[in-house]
């Protein structure tokens, strides 16, 4: 088969499949193509791995342009099983090819995974190859690439979900001596990367697609797009242009067009306290030697501490607000009030709002709606997340103790009922997170008086961000995820993968795709708590600039401390009047950088013959050059580009 550019072969036997663009081959490689059937004993479901085209019955229809496959007759568990599996590549245009996959007669959950198709690497040995991965910012893998291989060989053996911290943007690439594609998971809510190791030493990469609701359901699509000479820039904005043309893409003006309080992050630095935490015996925090309860400061103390911020010359600032909770932070989700009464209660919570209102500085709370304690006032199993067997999730690792996970079609109820008692009590918030929502995948639920897919977890979860957008709030989640991106002005953090991920190493090279995508749709600060997400002994401050985010604020005598089990900042005691200077100062220069680029498209980064020195291009001409060797940075500006 071949249209212009691109000729199309397959193997019928192995259903292997070689795409040559302009002459060159890029072949399957890696890992084979499977399905994983599913049957139900007793309460439980077990599973069993077939080869994809080990089907008892096949057929395949060939066109100029396409291929179709037809797979039946699948035999597990000691049955014939009734569902077909219809596959489809094809060429539809001069440099894109695009893989499909649906099932036909699906008449029980007999499907619970299928990889298709196999992943695709160069057929020859190139002097320069790589891997373009969008886990968190990024990375890339270069053939061969030893260092933190521990953590690539997992990625082997481990299924990252997309759309998610594991994978911030549906998309991955490979180049071979310039030569290269992206390819893009067209419905990327029911799937997980699968990366493997192929010929030369290459990591390689595909989708797992997993079954929604217990089936296939709906047809799942891959495009490949497909470059005579591209980088990793290029894949970045070949997903960039796929959001564009399918109205995915949604600006930071846009949003600002919405709700105009977004405006006042402009040049904002972020300021992450907390009031009260409190570790439950029943978390694996708990230290039954140690100390488990903790009050970092009141609202009072809080409130005064802004004020002297604030005579000190710092200007504007967002502050997001941990721990102010009944019991402190992450206990009680999804209702968590009164406010802590160890910290002031409702009077200490006014007049910390009011202060920071009457500074123009942003109020903001961290929140939860997923993770649904036991402890909880309002908890009711049968509001929770239902497995396929009846069962529900369950968690006992942070502050609050065991816990499932609720139902996302029931979480608007309890941001009402918290955000209208705050209202009733006169509480200024100006701005909300709503943790989690961002960076974990969607949660399908069985439960037959809420049944939702993962898909409609996603949307019942922008419900929520979008009700409070409304009243003027200020939105923010974890990381930048592509699920819930075009709802948040802000998010936590969006660092680089590192093992560990607090002062770790970097796993590949680190480049920022996500700023090369999204940078003009989200505000991201960065230089959190400990170098989080930042390569082990480079600078968070370069990094802030290079991606002309916003800059974390550090107030606080820089300790840590343990509570219980679990190593946190101490946020407690503020530097004296010089140090605070030194960091007003520090951050007023980034958050500058920043104002002057929170819009404009990153279009482009590159490494400056070396990995320390790199440089990122933004639309209106102004390049930031950063060395980490030397710890400096550099702004350029281009008055004659196009804004």
């Amino acid at each position: 088969m071949k249209t212009g550019n691109i000729a199309l072969k397959f193997n019928e036997l192995t259903g292997n499949f070689e795409v040559i663009h302009n002459g060159f081959s890029w072949v399957s490689d890696g890992r084979r193509p499977y399905i994983i059937l599913r049957k139900k004993i007793g309460q439980k479901y077990v599973s069993t791995y077939r080869d994809l085209f080990s089907a008892a019955k096949k057929s395949f229809a060939y066109s100029d342009n396409k291929v179709t496959a037809r797979l039946g007759r699948y035999v597990a568990f000691g049955k014939t099983l009734d569902f077909t599996l219809i596959l489809t590549a094809e060429i539809t245009g001069e440099n894109t090819v695009e893989f499909s996959l649906k099932a036909e007669n699906e008449t029980g959950y007999d499907i619970q995974a299928v990889y298709f198709p196999a992943p695709f690497n160069s057929k020859k040995k190139g002097k320069e190859s790589y891997h373009i991965d969008a886990m968190r910012q990024g990375f890339l893998l270069p053939d061969g690439y030893k260092k933190n291989v521990l953590s690539t060989i997992g990625f082997a053996h481990y299924l990252r979900k997309i759309n998610t911290g594991d994978c911030y943007m549906p998309f991955w690439g490979r180049v071979c001596d310039q030569k290269g594609f992206t390819a893009i998971a067209e419905t990327p809510y029911d799937a997980c990367m699968f990366s493997a190791f192929g010929r030369h030493g290459a990591f390689v990469n595909s989708v797992h697609w997993m079954s929604s609701l217990g089936k296939l359901s709906y047809e799942r699509k891959i495009r490949f797009i497909f470059h005579d000479a591209m980088d990793y820039n290029t894949a970045a904005k070949d997903y960039r242009n796929y959001l564009i043309e399918t109205n995915q893409f949604v600006s930071i003006e846009d949003k600002i067009k919405k709700n105009q309080n977004i405006e006042r992050l402009i040049g904002c630095p972020v300021l992450h306290h907390k009031i009260f935490s409190q570790i439950q015996p029943a978390s694996k925090f708990y230290d039954e030697n140690g100390t488990n309860k903790f009050l970092y400061g009141t609202f009072h103390q809080r409130a005064e501490e802004m004020q002297k911020i604030k005579n000190l010359g710092l200007n504007k600032l967002y502050i997001h607000t941990d721990g102010w909770g009944e019991q402190g932070y992450d206990n009680n989700h999804p209702y968590i009030l009164p406010p802590c009464k160890e910290a002031g209660g409702w009077d200490g919570m006014k007049t910390l709002s009011n202060t920071c209102r009457d500074l123009d500085y942003i109020f903001a709370l961290h929140d939860q709606y997923r993770d649904f304690y036991y402890t909880s006032p309002v908890f009711d199993m049968e509001k929770a997340v239902t497995h396929m067997d009846g069962t529900h999730p369950y968690c006992s690792i942070w502050d609050g103790g065991e816990h499932t996970f609720l139902c996302a079609s029931q979480a608007l109820e309890f941001v009402k009922k918290t955000y209208s008692e705050l209202e009733e009590h006169n509480i200024d918030v100006q701005g909300a997170y709503l943790d989690v929502f961002s960076v974990m995948n969607g949660d399908e639920c069985f439960h037959p008086n809420h049944t939702i897919t993962r898909e409609e977890s996603i949307k019942h979860r922008a419900e929520c961000f979008d009700y409070l957008n409304e009243k003027g709030l200020i939105m923010s989640s974890e990381e930048p995820a592509m699920q819930l991106l075009n709802h948040l002005a802000l998010v936590h953090h969006g660092p680089y993968t590192l093992r560990p991920q607090v002062n770790g190493e970097a796993v590949g090279i680190p480049v920022p795709l996500g700023s090369l995508v999204f940078h003009d749709c989200i505000m991201i600060p960065w230089d959190w708590w400990n170098n989080w997400g930042i390569p082990k002994g480079e600078s968070g401050n370069l990094h802030c600039a290079l991606n002309a985010g916003m800059p974390y604020f550090h107030p606080y005598v820089e300790k840590d401390m343990k509570l219980g089990k679990d190593p946190r900042s101490a946020d407690a005691e503020l530097l004296d009047d010089e140090k605070l200077l030194a960091e007003i100062a520090r951050v007023k220069q980034l958050a500058e950088l920043q104002a002057k680029l929170y819009n404009k498209e990153m279009v482009k980064h590159e490494f400056l013959g070396c990995y320390e020195r790199q440089k990122a291009t933004y639309a209106d001409g102004t390049t930031v050059t950063i060395d980490l060797k030397e710890n400096t940075y550099e702004i350029k500006e281009n008055e004659n580009a196009e804004a």
